[in-house]
C-alpha cells in the first residue's frame, strides 16, 4: 500500500538521497516501510564494526602499556605506575581538550543531548576522536568501562549515515538511538540489554515503531561482533541454585545495601568533578593528574586498574577475604570517580558492575558469618548485587536484569527482579539523580525519565478536524473533482460508494497528473488512494502530529474507531498548528491542565514564514533564546519536509523554515532576527556544524 495520497497501483516509496552517486541512483526510491529497516541494518553493522575496533584498539593499548610497565618497573621499582598513566593520560587530555570535547566522561549524556535538543546531530569527528581517547584510557590503566564510549561513537557513525541519506530529525534520532543499541549489543554480546538501555535510557519512548528498529540495530551489531571474537560473553559464571524462601530473601535484601552504593557512587562520581572545578585546573590537566591518582591507589591493589570486570569471577568463586573484598570496592569506588570524572574518557557501566559483584559479594560473605549454612552460594549475591547497584545509578531496571543474565547465564529471575526493584525504589526515594542526568541537569537541560506532556496530549482529533471536506460518488468525473476542490477549502476530495461508505482521497495532484496526460475520462474510484491512513476522534493530537510525520503526509481522514467506512472529518497539519497558536475556548481548561504554559493569544496579529540564514542571529540558537520581541510566538518549525514542534530546547539550523506569530509592528525585527547581515553569510558543510558544547564529564 502507498503511503501517499497517490493512487494505490503508484510506487509511493520513499527516496533516499545519497550524494555522490550519479543520476537517478543518487535519489534512491524504496518501499516506504522498508527504508527504516534498511537504516537500521546499516546502523548496526556501523556500530558493530565500531565495538569492534574500540575493542580491538583497547587490547593491544593494554597489552602495550603492560610491557612498558615492566620496562619502567625493571629499571625503577614499581612506583612507576603512576608515570604510565600519565603517558596514557597526555593524549586523552590533548582530544578533548583540543579536538572533540564531547569525547570528555562516559558519552551517554551527549547522546541524550543529541536525543534532546539536536535533533539527532553527532559531530562525525566525535566517533575517531572518542575512539582513540577511550583506549588510552582504558588502556593506559583508567579505571573505567567501554560502554559508554561506544555508545557515543555509535551515534556519532549512525548521525552521519542520516545525514548523508538526508533523514527528518525524528528517524534521526531513532537512528542514534538505534546505534546506542547495537553499541552495547556489539560490546558485551547483549542483544536484549542493548535493545532496553536505548529505549530506557537514551530513547526513553516505547513504541512498536522504535522498538523494531532498536531491535534490527542491535541484533545486527550483536552479529557483526560475533563474527570477530565468537559467541562468548565477557562473564560466564557457574550456575548457582537458590533453595528456601530464607535464601531468596537474603538475596532481595542485598537490594538495600546495593541502592546505597548506587546513589554513593553517583555522588563521589560528581563530588570528583567538583573538586577539578573547584581548584581552576585547565582541562588539559584534569586526566593527567586524575591518572596519576589513580596509579597511586593501584599502588595498593592494581586489580582496580581497567574495566575491572575479570575480577568478578574471583568475587563470584569466593576467592577473598572481607578485608580484601572492603579494600577493592573503596579504592575501585575512588578510582573510576577520579577517572571519569576528571574528563578523561571511559564509561560507569562496568566500574558499577565491579562494584555491584564486590558489594554483593561482601554481604554475602556477612550472612553466611551470621547464619552459617543458610545463605546459599555467595556467587549469587555478586551477581545480584552487579544488577541492583546498576539499577540505583542509572533508574533503569529492565537493562540491570538483562545485562545480567544474559553476561553470566544467572537464572534466578525470583532474586534478580526482587532486588533490582527494591533497589530502584529505594535510590528513587533518597534522590532523582541518576549517573546519566546530574551533568544535563547542571548544565540546565530538562531531559527527564519520562517525556513531559504538552498540550497536545490533552488535546483530541475531535476537537480540532474539520468536516466540510467535500465527499463525492465514486463514478465522479475529472470535471466535478475540480469543481469540488475549487468550492472547498483544502486541496483534497473524498470519495464514497453508493451507501456513502468511504472508499479513499483524491488530491489536486492526482487531478491534475490525470489532466497533463489526457487521461479526463478516469473517474473518482479510480483515481483515489484506496484505504489512506487514518486517525480517530478520540485520538491525540500528539499521536496524529506523530502519524503526519512518520508518513510524510499533509492531512489525514479521520473514521469512526467502530466503523473506518464512516469518515467524520479531515486533520491537516495547518490545523493542529492553529490549534497551537490560537487557543479557543473549547482546549482553554485542557491547556491550563497541562505542565507547559499554554501559547499566548495575539489580537490582530501576523503571521510570518521566515527561512534561517546561514549566520543569522537564529542559526544555531536554541528557541528560547531567541531575541524575538515580547508578543512574537514560535508555532512551528519545517525542517526538510518535516514538522518540528517548537520547543524550547530546539535547536534552530540553516535553512529551517520558521512560522512566527507577532503582532504586525513588530514584522521587521522579526526577520532580522532570521536573516544573515550582508556579507556574513557562511557556507554550511555538513561535517563542520558544532552543536552546542557539551557539558564536562559523563
Amino acid at each position: 500500500m502507498s503511503l501517499v495520497y497517490r493512487p494505490a497501483r503508484r510506487f509511493g516509496g520513499r527516496p533516499i538521497r545519497i550524494p555522490w552517486l550519479p543520476g537517478r541512483l543518487g535519489s534512491l526510491r524504496l518501499p516506504r516501510n522498508l527504508v527504516p529497516l534498511l537504516l537500521a541494518v546499516a546502523v548496526g553493522v556501523a556500530a558493530g564494526l565500531g565495538a569492534v575496533a574500540l575493542e580491538a584498539a583497547v587490547d593491544q593499548l593494554t597489552i602495550a602499556f603492560h610491557e612498558l610497565r615492566g620496562v619502567l618497573s625493571d629499571l625503577a621499582g614499581g612506583w612507576t605506575l603512576i608515570v604510565v598513566l600519565a603517558i596514557a593520560a597526555v593524549p586523552v587530555a590533548l582530544i578533548v581538550s583540543y579536538v572533540s570535547a564531547e569525547s570528555r566522561g562516559a558519552g551517554v549524556p551527549y547522546t541524550m543531548i543529541a536525543v534532546e535538543t539536536t535533533g539527532g546531530f553527532v559531530r562525525p569527528i566525535v566517533a575517531p576522536a572518542k575512539l582513540i581517547a577511550t583506549a588510552f584510557t582504558i588502556g593506559g590503566g583508567g579505571s573505567a568501562g567501554r560502554e559508554g564510549p561506544i555508545v557515543l561513537i555509535a551515534a556519532s557513525l549512525s548521525s552521519m549515515i542520516g545525514r548523508i541519506s538526508r533523514q527528518p530529525s525524528d528517524m534521526l534520532v531513532l537512528m542514534v538511538a538505534a546505534g546506542a543499541a547495537g553499541g552495547i549489543a556489539a560490546t558485551f554480546n547483549t542483544p536484549i540489554a542493548g535493545t532496553f538501555f536505548a529505549l530506557e535510557v537514551v530513547l526513553r519512548r516505547f513504541n512498536v515503531r522504535n522498538f523494531t528498529i532498536v531491535v534490527v540495530s542491535a541484533v545486527v551489531a550483536n552479529f557483526i561482533a560475533i563474527l570477530f571474537y565468537g559467541d562468548q560473553t565477557e562473564l560466564q559464571l557457574p550456575e548457582y541454585l537458590v533453595e528456601g524462601w530464607l535464601e531468596v530473601a537474603l538475596l532481595v535484601l542485598v537490594g538495600l545495601g546495593a541502592a546505597l552504593l548506587g546513589v554513593f557512587f553517583v555522588r563521589s562520581r560528581f563530588f570528583a568533578e567538583d573538586v577539578f572545578d573547584f581548584l581552576g585546573l585547565p582541562m588539559l590537566a584534569r586526566p593527567v593528574l586524575a591518572l596519576m591518582a589513580v596509579g597511586a591507589l593501584a599502588l595498593i591493589d592494581d586489580r582496580i586498574l581497567g574495566s575491572g570486570l575479570n575480577q568478578i569471577f574471583t568475587f563470584a568463586a569466593g576467592d577473598f577475604t572481607a578485608v580484601s573484598l572492603g579494600v577493592l570496592l573503596v579504592l575501585k569506588l575512588f578510582a573510576s570517580s577520579l577517572t571519569i570524572g576528571s574528563g578523561a574518557s571511559g564509561g560507569a557501566f562496568a566500574p558499577l558492575l565491579f562494584i555491584g559483584a564486590a558489594g554483593g559479594a561482601l554481604l554475602g560473605l556477612g550472612f553466611e558469618n551470621t547464619i552459617p549454612g543458610n545463605t546459599g552460594p555467595l556467587g549469587a549475591y555478586a551477581v545480584v548485587g552487579m544488577a541492583a547497584v546498576f539499577a540505583a545509578a542509572a533508574r533503569a531496571p529492565m537493562t540491570s536484569l538483562f545485562i545480567v543474565f544474559e553476561l553470566t547465564g544467572y537464572d534466578g529471575f525470583l532474586p534478580l527482579m526482587a532486588a533490582v526493584a527494591l533497589a530502584t525504589a529505594l535510590a528513587q526515594l533518597i534522590t532523582r539523580d541518576t549517573i546519566y542526568n546530574v551533568r544535563l541537569r547542571r548544565a540546565g537541560l530538562g531531559v527527564y525519565e519520562e517525556p513531559q506532556q504538552s498540550q497536545l496530549d490533552e488535546l483530541r482529533v475531535a476537537t480540532t478536524m474539520r468536516t466540510d471536506t467535500p465527499i463525492v460518488d465514486r463514478t465522479a468525473s475529472i470535471q466535478v473533482l475540480a469543481n469540488a476542490m475549487s468550492q472547498s477549502r483544502g486541496n483534497v476530495v473524498a470519495v464514497a460508494d453508493h451507501r456513502n461508505r468511504f472508499l479513499g482521497l483524491v488530491t489536486a495532484t492526482d487531478v491534475a497528473s490525470a489532466v497533463e496526460r489526457n487521461e479526463v475520462g478516469r473517474t473518482a474510484r479510480e483515481l483515489a488512494v484506496v484505504a489512506p491512513i487514518t486517525v480517530h476522534p478520540d485520538d491525540t493530537l500528539r499521536h496524529a502530529l506523530g502519524v503526519l510525520v512518520e508518513h510524510d503526509v499533509r492531512q489525514l481522514p479521520v473514521v469512526a474507531r467502530d466503523d473506518p467506512s464512516r469518515l467524520l472529518g479531515m486533520l491537516t497539519q495547518r490545523d493542529i498548528l492553529r490549534e497551537i497558536a490560537t487557543p479557543d475556548e473549547r482546549s482553554v481548561a485542557a491547556r491550563d491542565a497541562a505542565p507547559s504554559a499554554p501559547v499566548r493569544r495575539l489580537s490582530g496579529a501576523v503571521q510570518i514564514e521566515a527561512n534561517v540564514e546561514p549566520g543569522s542571529v537564529a542559526d544555531g540558537q536554541m528557541v528560547s533564546n531567541l531575541p524575538l520581541p515580547e508578543a512574537a510566538v514560535v508555532t512551528a518549525i519545517h525542517r526538510r519536509g518535516t514538522v518540528v514542534i517548537p520547543r524550547g530546547s530546539v535547536t534552530l539550523a540553516a535553512n529551517d523554515l520558521v512560522v512566527v506569530l507577532t503582532d504586525p509592528n513588530e514584522e521587521a525585527p522579526v526577520r532580522a532576527c532570521f536573516s544573515a547581515p550582508r556579507g556574513t553569510g557562511r557556507t554550511q558543510w555538513w561535517f563542520l556544524p558544532h552543536p552546542p558544547e557539551p557539558p564536562p564529564g559523563g
